[in-house]
């Protein structure tokens, strides 16, 4: 058994082959590696390329190692690949050879690594529509439940619980239109005859291979196919984006669920004690929710600064960004998952909501367009009024009186929507807390999730290997 370095250079010590090999990294894309080695010896046998009688041996063994590739890591190898040859020569000999011919470990890395991120990025869409779902099964509870707004973490106008669901459930929304996009028109494409930079001589069928593995389209420049990793760049930084969102998400909870706001009921599960303090409920889901907000960045930062400045082609430094782009998408599945079952469990505390919505001045706003408008004043006119008398008053009521009594009306001839709950009914446009503008939303929302799981399942569909749905093995 000879490593692909031995004829050449000769052995290695193990010090550096430690340094450089990425078989520890490699269990992550073990199972797509299989999978592409199989679809690629299906397809030689197809085109009489290789001897009938070895393809079928070989591909059993890879079917062998598809259910435990775990003799593959005990190995001292460079990756993967590698390892899979060598214990197919231990099993058969130099008939092994024959895997090697049409292929590079440049296209078959990448077609695994295709094949790998197309899944993940199934799973997280997965994921994106359960926990939209579920946020509007939520506000369709909570159509008249009042909050308070905030800006600058102040309160500010009047909402409700349902108008903040749904804020959440909008931006999944784009992020699940966005990662569906890029799922189809960017990762979904097959490298496989490429092989190192050119392609090859040997008489394959590119699409026809593309399909047989799984994929619906071609990366079609052999030098793109190989020698880019831009696919990882976008997975990960949509992904990091979206995780960015949730760790937001992440501090509202924390904040709303604290003794001073008192506006969520959290579940026991997701708290934790202090080990000295026994009073202390700790939103420790959250906060970890919040924390991988940066650490995504970091690994995405990572990913970037590792091909920025490559020369074109392969170089093994694409290696080293493989383990963020996976670590990001995992992780963000994993952090999803935890939010949705947080909010899935979540009460929200609805005194203490309508306490802050009725202790603070928070339809100023209101009250100052209905005398614009009714006075035909200007805004900005009624706007410092309103500001000074507040800025020398004791109460908000006590505002209201003295600024009526300045304008020389009474209140009843204007009968502005300060009332918490008359205010969200004057705003009935698209977007707004008005009851019937959320439900309206959530109508459309709910039809959009139908639609988007339709398009889930095809990708489900076509995630699945041929070969081993022929064999009815599982994809793992």
């Amino acid at each position: 058994m000879i490593s692909y370095r031995e004829p050449l250079l000769g052995k290695t010590d193990e010090m550096i082959l430690k340094y450089i090999s990425s078989i520890k990294d490699d269990t992550a894309i073990v199972h797509e590696v299989l999978e592409v080695l199989m679809a690629h010896v299906q397809h030689l046998m197809h085109k009489n390329i290789i001897p009938q009688n070895i393809g079928k041996k070989i591909t059993e063994i890879l079917l062998e190692l598809y259910k435990d590739p775990s003799p593959l890591f005990s190995m001292s190898v460079e990756d993967v690949h590698e390892a899979i040859e060598l214990y197919i020569e231990r099993k058969i000999g130099k008939d092994a050879g024959w895997l090697a011919i049409a292929k590079s470990r440049n296209d078959h890395v990448v077609a695994a690594l295709r094949l790998k991120v197309k899944r993940l990025l199934v799973k997280l869409i997965d994921e994106l529509l359960k926990f939209r779902a579920l946020l509007l099964q939520k506000a369709n509870q909570h159509l008249e439940t009042l909050m308070p707004a905030f800006t600058h973490l102040q309160p500010a106008q009047v909402s409700t619980y349902a108008h903040y669901l749904t804020y959440v459930e909008e931006i999944l929304a784009t992020y699940t239109k966005l990662l569906l996009f890029i799922t189809k028109e960017v990762i979904d494409k097959s490298p496989l005859g490429a092989s190192a930079a050119t392609t090859t001589t040997v008489p394959i069928d590119r699409y026809e291979l593309a399909y047989e593995t799984g994929f619906k389209d071609l990366v079609v420049n052999s030098i793109v196919a190989t020698g880019s990793r831009d696919f990882l760049a976008i997975a990960s930084a949509i992904s990091t984006c979206l995780a960015v969102f949730i760790s937001r998400i992440a501090e509202d909870m924390i904040i709303f669920s604290t003794p001073q706001f008192n506006y969520l009921n959290p579940d026991s599960r997701h708290l934790a004690t202090s080990s000295v303090m026994p009073h202390k409920k700790n939103l420790v889901t959250m906060e970890i929710a919040r924390a991988w907000g940066g650490e995504a960045i970091g690994h995405l930062t990572a990913l970037l600064s590792i091909l920025k400045a490559l020369p074109s082609g392969y170089n093994l430094d694409l290696q080293e960004a493989t383990k963020h782009c996976i670590r990001v998408l995992q992780e963000t599945i994993n952090t999803l998952t935890i939010v949705k079952d947080f909010i899935e469990k979540l009460e929200p505390n609805t005194q203490s909501m309508k306490r802050d919505v009725e202790l603070y001045p928070i339809t100023s706003t209101e009250l100052i367009e209905t005398i614009s408008l009714r006075l035909c004043k200007p805004y900005r006119e009624v706007h410092r009024k309103l500001a000074l008398v507040i800025r020398s008053s004791k109460s908000f009521k006590d505002a209201l009186d003295k600024v009526f009594s300045e304008l020389g009306v009474y209140f009843l001839e204007l009968k502005p929507p300060i009332e918490p709950k008359n205010s969200i009914y004057a705003k009935n446009h698209p977007g707004s807390p008005h009851p019937l503008s959320v439900k309206n939303y959530i109508t459309k929302a709910e039809k959009r999730i139908r639609d988007e799981y339709i398009e889930l399942d095809v990708m489900k569909k076509n995630s699945k290997n041929p070969i081993l749905c022929q064999k009815n093995e599982s994809v793992i």
